[in-house]
């Protein structure tokens, strides 16, 4: 039985990532359209001159015909077997992984243009849709199927996880994929293997690679933080001595820094063929990284200094003030609108009473052991909220300019600990009053 609901979860996730199914968003079709035409530039300068090009770096091709945006000219050459351009403009700060995936996919198989994007996006769908089922169903062993629900219509809900769904650049469950491999093995098999912290090294090690593959270093800090809070949530429910956990999130954070230090030299020698040293390759992965986080603002393109120099607290406000979810769009009376958005800090706060009442509620007392694993999910609640929180305050400059996108980062995994601890909240109130009546 258990099988046939994951494989329902999957393929309903599946479907609202791929087609926006329950019309959670208004800009689905539009959205990252720029980040993934890098993806199907690429794709057209390997059918025409093979994977090695241009250092086999995502890109779009050049020249674009007058009045037409470059992006969308990128999906328009795809669909029409467009190889011949001139030129080809990189982007540098990814190795770009994902594109030579879909393009062995497409020498493999011998499928081009519209078929081959269509398959992509479905492809994308169904691994982010696997990756969340798979959190769905932890969710679902400690806490049973009211508060997995809960969990599953939140991320159905969330435009910005919709928006990323399927595409194509993006690969959205890669950035989860540590965290979520970590969860599973804690529950499933870290008190069975011998060496567990050599074996939890090696697990965020592989993991953690894997996205710095696909994705480069794209939310590098909230997908770093994200994948080490499973280690507090086990020792607190567990009750881990000290040393105990010391030891298990030293490892994991070792593999995870371990994996991000190895794709720097990756990188550096993928743009060295293209920038023609070693040494160039590595100054351009530091210059990109200062110019997405603080310093030197003046040594920057005049486009750069106005992100560098913008204020935290400005920042961390306007994406306290942007909406989670917002299904104003589903209603015409001015009431339901209101009630229909809900914003990042309005979650922060309920997140905050919450957690308030797991550990001062008179009712949750009587239920020890509930309670237990309560207060180690808040605690992993609370750790998560330095995964977006470093995004904002160490990447400054880029959150600064894109507040279209890097909403993301309170999903990994704020929101979903917090939507998993509300629904276990109310349902237990629930259960609670109806026992009493």
């Amino acid at each position: 039985m258990k099988k046939i609901l994951f494989f329902i979860i999957v393929v309903a996730l599946m479907l609202n990532f791929k087609m926006n199914l329950l019309n959670s968003s208004t800009f689905f079709n539009n959205f990252q359209f720029d980040g993934e035409s890098m993806v199907i530039g690429r794709l057209i300068n390997t059918e025409k001159n093979g994977f090695c090009k241009d250092a086999g770096l995502l890109g779009w091709t050049l020249p674009v015909p007058q009045n037409t945006n470059k992006f969308w000219y990128q999906y328009d050459s795809w669909r029409n077997n467009g190889y011949d351009f001139i030129s080809f403009q990189t982007y540098d700060s990814q190795g770009g992984w994902q594109a030579f995936l879909y393009g062995l996919f497409c020498k493999i198989t011998g499928l081009k243009g519209e078929s081959a994007l269509q398959v992509f996006w479905w492809a994308v769908s169904f691994f982010t849709a696997l990756i969340f089922a798979l959190f769905i169903f932890w969710v679902q062993s400690r806490w049973g199927w009211a508060t997995a629900l809960f969990v599953l219509v939140s991320i159905c809900f969330s435009q910005w996880v919709t928006n990323f769904g399927r595409n194509i650049f993006w690969v959205l469950g890669v950035f989860y994929l540590p965290f979520v491999a970590a969860l599973r093995y804690l529950q499933k098999h870290e008190r069975t293997v011998k060496h567990p912290c050599r074996t939890t090294f090696w697990l965020m090690y592989a993991a953690m690679l894997l996205k710095c593959l696909l994705t480069g270093f794209e939310f590098i800090t909230t997908t770093a933080v994200m994948a080490v809070t499973p280690w507090v949530f086990y020792a607190v429910a567990e009750r881990w001595s000290r040393r105990k956990f010391m030891r298990r999130a030293a490892a994991a954070s070792a593999g995870v820094a371990t994996a991000i230090i190895t794709n720097i030299p990756l990188l550096a020698v993928q743009l060295s063929f293209l920038k023609g040293s070693l040494r160039e390759g590595f100054h351009y992965i530091f210059w990109s990284f200062r110019k997405r986080a603080y310093g030197g603002a003046d040594v920057f393109d005049r486009e750069f200094v106005e992100s560098c120099g913008s204020n935290l607290w400005d920042v961390l406000v306007s994406y306290f003030n942007g909406y989670a979810v917002s299904l104003t769009h589903w209603f015409d009376f001015p009431l339901w609108k209101m009630i229909a958005r809900v914003s990042f800090g309005y979650c922060i706060v309920l997140f905050a009473v919450i957690s308030f009442l797991v550990f001062f509620s008179t009712a949750l007392r009587r239920h020890p052991v509930f309670r237990r694993q309560q207060i180690a999910l808040t605690a992993m609640l609370w750790t998560s909220f330095l995964a977006p929180l470093s995004w904002l305050v160490i990447f400054k400059g880029h959150a600064y300019v894109h507040l279209h996108m890097d909403p993301i980062v309170w999903h990994q995994p704020f929101l979903l600990l917090g939507a998993a601890l509300t629904g276990s909240m109310l349902w237990f109130f629930f259960k609670s009053s109806f026992t009493k009546s």
